[in-house]
Parts: structure tokens; C-alpha cells; sequence
């Protein structure tokens, strides 16, 4: 099965495989990005073996790049679509 390789950290989008890239700047301030599961997460009741539905990572793990269950830090908003100027922070 082919993966979509995630643009800031390269790695393939598969189950278990978080994105290495843990900080973004929002508005020019550094954040830690929200992790799936956390409650801040916009899918915060994961369980153990379930994934995100757009970018297969499992609790614990940041989304990959791009994904449209990434809730920014900043503003709350979905991360994809915010009106916050985002800069990733790889590895």
C-alpha cells in the first residue's frame, strides 16, 4: 500500500508514524502542536489502536502536515484553514 509522505517531515502517513515536526510559529509566537488525543485535539476521545482519520497517526503523535484534524494552538481553529500565519518547525 502506497502513503502520502507528509511535506514537512517526510515520512509516510502511515498508522503509528507521527510527524516529527513538534513546534509551529503562529503569528510569530512558538507553540507546541497539539497532539492526537489530547483534549485540545479536535478528535480528543481516540482510543488505543484507532487513528486519525485524514493522516493515520495514533494518540500521542502530532499530525502530519496538512491534516484537517490538526486544531491550531493559536486560535483553536482548524490549522488548515485559520487565518493565522504558520511557519513548521521540522525536527
Amino acid at each position: 500500500m502506497k502513503y502520502a509522505i507528509c511535506k514537512e517531515c517526510n515520512l509516510e502517513m502511515k498508522p503509528d508514524n507521527g510527524c516529527k515536526c513538534s513546534t509551529i510559529i503562529c503569528n510569530g509566537t512558538k507553540f507546541e502542536r497539539i497532539k492526537a488525543g489530547d483534549n485540545e485535539d479536535f478528535i480528543p476521545d481516540m482510543e488505543e489502536n484507532e487513528y486519525c482519520h485524514d493522516c493515520n497517526v495514533g494518540i500521542g503523535q502530532y499530525h502530519h502536515f496538512g491534516c484537517d484534524a490538526e486544531r491550531c494552538p493559536s486560535c483553536g481553529e482548524q490549522l488548515i484553514g485559520c487565518d493565522c500565519e504558520i511557519e513548521y518547525k521540522s525536527i
